[in-house]
């Protein structure tokens, strides 16, 4: 699939330096439009990169608009459905990736990383296998592997993946939340405290939470009460308080899928229920404190989740589950009623939220465009030389100007990249015709040019 780019490339670059295009050529009459860089797909690349996951994932979807089976996207998309917290769009992103890549471990992991949010930590195992005998680097998967870890009741796997992550981003501060719960799961809090410890002397919220949890988990209701008071409204508190008194008699993997998902199991048959665990206030930041904002609708991880540049809108939990929980027919319909209401809310508001990054996106490209027009107008010219090394070209000039003194001396060079090449330009002329005639008297001289055209918005630079 490189042969061509290849060959054309090299026979570029083997080409004269002076190697002139015929007067009479399509070229001259109607120059190809320059590459725009920055289609959707690079977009999306450089939004996720810097961690504008919102942007990366508008842009996804927009190349799958148009390319529904171009796996790069659709596992672009996964993961940036991942990252604002929507792990079904994610499952179906990656699920469509495998069908068309079976075998590719970016998609592979990206499963194992969607599936582990379900709270299936085996299956997401599996999938973390096959991306690491596909070749995936095991540190790049290590963080979410150890949530897998710790919801199959593996503490000690869970650590040791934990601190793999944390080798390749040191001080994370997901990654360490993290890990301090797995050791206060095993029973180490003192560990726990000791892990949480840098982040707990920035004032970092989220990690006063997860003291609040280490603390149940290990039994210490008191001071996990003492801790949650701290950081979080006291109707909050007062919500949390039956369940922090609950975590320490489950077993390991109940308790992770507790602190990490918001899962508790019912009293009666150990089935899974719905969310209940309270989200973190965002901190707001005044010049002289830091002060809690006001609760956002409840959310299972508790800020323990990656973070994204703009969140996704989240649906109004439905109200917490007492300690002994009523499962009847008419609270499970209640429950499945609520659960269909937040989904099409959330499914409005995602809606909402992608066409405000549309037009935004459309905003800045318009812009740029428009910067880009007034920098470089539509402007005729009449091309002397062209190289493939731009280096050259001044060299080039010189030499014209030597053996054409009249006809160039009192011109100034400009250059613009054309294909694999540089044109080297003199005008700019008012009009086509006037550099036409340019081009005509100098045939006459035995001097061979021709005229160029270029669009709004064509960069054209002094050499």
């Amino acid at each position: 699939m490189f042969a061509r780019p290849i060959l054309l490339l090299a026979a570029a670059l083997a080409a004269p330096l002076f190697a002139q295009i015929p007067q009479d050529s399509v070229e001259s009459e109607a120059p190809a439009p320059a590459i725009i860089p920055g289609d959707a797909l690079s977009i999306a690349r450089a939004a996720a990169t810097r961690g504008d996951q919102a942007e990366a994932l508008s842009q996804y979807l927009r190349v799958l608009s148009t390319s529904p089976n171009n796996v790069e996207a659709l596992a672009g998309a996964g993961r940036a459905a991942l990252a604002v917290g929507d792990v079904n769009a994610a499952t179906g992103f990656f699920a469509r990736a495998e069908d068309l890549a079976p075998n590719d471990g970016a998609v592979k992991a990206g499963l194992g990383s969607a599936t582990v949010q379900t709270g299936n930590g085996r299956a997401a195992l599996r999938y973390f296998k096959q991306a690491l005998s596909l070749g995936v680097a095991e540190a790049s998967l290590a963080e979410d592997r150890g949530l897998a870890y710790d919801l199959t009741g593996d503490s000690r796997r869970a650590q040791a993946s934990y601190q793999l992550a944390l080798l390749g981003r040191p001080g994370d501060p997901t990654t360490t939340r993290r890990l301090a719960l797995s050791q206060a799961i095993s029973g180490n809090l003192p560990a726990a405290l000791t892990t949480l410890d840098p982040l707990l002397r920035k004032q970092d919220i989220p990690a006063w939470r997860t003291r609040a949890f280490a603390k149940a988990v290990t039994g210490d209701v008191a001071g996990a009460e003492q801790d949650a008071a701290a950081v979080l409204p006291a109707n909050q508190v007062a919500t949390l308080r039956p369940y922090l008194a609950r975590i320490a008699a489950l077993k390991p993997s109940e308790k992770a899928a507790a602190v990490f998902l918001g899962r508790f199991p019912q009293p009666a048959n150990r089935t899974l229920v719905a969310k209940a665990i309270p989200p973190a206030p965002r901190p707001v930041v005044t010049p002289s404190r830091t002060v809690i904002a006001a609760a956002t609708p409840l959310r299972s991880d508790f800020a323990l989740a990656p973070s994204a540049a703009t969140p996704a809108p989240q649906p109004e939990a439905a109200p917490p589950l007492p300690a002994t929980v009523d499962d009847s027919p008419a609270l499970r319909a209640q429950r499945r009623a609520v659960a269909a209401a937040n989904a099409k809310d959330l499914a409005a508001k995602r809606a909402e939220a992608l066409a405000a990054q549309k037009k935004k996106a459309d905003q800045l490209k318009a812009a740029a465009e428009a910067k880009a027009s007034r920098s470089n107008p539509a402007r005729h010219w009449v091309q002397v030389a062209g190289g493939a090394n731009k280096a050259d070209l001044p060299r080039a000039w010189t030499q014209l100007k030597a053996k054409w003194p009249g006809q160039l001396g009192s011109r100034s060079p400009w250059t613009m990249h054309y294909r694999f090449t540089n044109r080297l330009l003199i005008g700019p002329f008012p009009t086509a015709d006037a550099a036409q005639d340019w081009v005509g008297e100098r045939k006459k001289e035995g001097m061979t040019t021709f005229r160029v055209s270029t669009k709004s918005g064509e960069a054209v630079e002094k050499l």
